[in-house]
């Protein structure tokens, strides 16, 4: 009997496109090979954006790591989830902390729990007025104080629409944080300490790409 339930996080790949962002296309099958027996190859295009992804901080600097920088093991690691509820303007400084009090993230993940990628998927459209996010101030607690390594969210991005020129993601990537973005199903999540798997694609080069995210929940 396995010692954990794993949880997954990762949303189909066609289920939202970020506007401007093409999206997700299959064709095929596609026969190949020679012989009596043909084979069933299909051709993807997409986004290195698309679907869940994680990406470093190429992200939002022209000299920042690509995600082929990063050692494998970057992308897993103890995970604490932390459910935000407000929507439309940016969670605080003093909020995170309250939020945070005295957990233990030094060299961990964060991962924001909002449900908001669900009501993505269902409606089809972004509402700003909904949108989760932190504040800069938050941001610098969680990499200057808190030392995380990595943060990820169940939405499009980690700012609600307070700023346009996505202070908090450019923050980020100075800092080198990996962040992970589109997660989904954190409701099935029972514990606030999890362990995340989510690795991208063997791809050089590019900022992200699509990742399996998977959460291990340990039983007790």
């Amino acid at each position: 009997m396995s010692e954990y339930r794993v949880i997954d996080v990762s949303m189909w790949m066609d289920a939202f496109d970020f506007p401007g962002n093409p999206p997700v296309t299959v064709c095929g099958p596609f026969n190949r090979v020679a012989g009596e027996n043909r084979e069933f190859v299909y051709d993807i295009e997409l986004c290195t954006q698309s679907g869940t992804h994680i990406q470093g901080a190429h992200y939002f600097r022209e000299d920042g790591s690509r995600i082929n920088d990063h050692p494998l093991e970057s992308f897993e690691g103890i995970a604490y989830i932390l459910d935000i509820h407000k929507r439309g303007t940016d969670v605080t400084l003093e909020e995170i902390k309250r939020l945070l009090k005295e957990i233990d993230l030094k060299d961990k993940i964060l991962i924001l729990r909002t449900g908001h990628m669900e009501e993505l998927i269902r409606t089809g459209k972004i509402d700003h007025r909904s949108r989760p996010g932190i504040s800069l101030d938050a941001a610098r607690y969680l990499c200057e104080e808190k030392g995380i390594r990595m943060i990820g969210i169940d939405s499009i991005g980690l700012e609600s629409r307070v700023t346009e020129n996505y202070e908090v993601n450019v923050y980020l990537c100075s800092q080198g944080i990996i962040i992970l973005e589109g997660l989904v199903n954190l409701h099935s999540i029972r514990k606030n300490k999890v362990f995340l798997e989510a690795y991208p694609l063997k791809i050089r080069g590019v900022e992200g790409t699509p990742c399996r995210a998977i959460v291990k929940e340990y039983m007790e």
